[in-house]
């Protein structure tokens, strides 16, 4: 499995200009019927996005970072972009999933 790295944070609408993005829809994920561990959420996801999300799991543990559906959309530095200029875009829902 290839490694992924979050390289920056930027806004949804530079995001916009990327070829390459994961993410999506999201409210799937159903934390009454399998709890709410990680490893419940990461295993819905398809094999080759799985390190994106790892590297997003690191870069917000490590920077402790706390927003919201809301600020991933809007905040100038709540999309990340990772080392191979793959980007993150998620709806409100989906940024609450992960």
């Amino acid at each position: 499995m290839k490694q992924a790295k979050v390289k920056r944070w930027i806004s949804y609408g530079e995001a916009e200009a990327f070829e390459r993005s994961i993410g999506g829809w999201g409210g799937w994920f159903n934390s009454e019927e399998k709890g709410m561990r990680w490893k419940d959420f990461i295993s819905e996801k398809y094999l080759d996005e799985r390190p994106y999300f790892e590297a997003v799991r690191v870069a917000v543990l490590e920077n402790k970072f706390r927003f919201t559906g809301s600020g991933h959309q809007s905040d100038n530095q709540g999309v990340p972009q990772f080392s191979d200029d793959t980007v993150g875009v998620f709806t409100f829902r989906a940024w609450g999933d992960l």
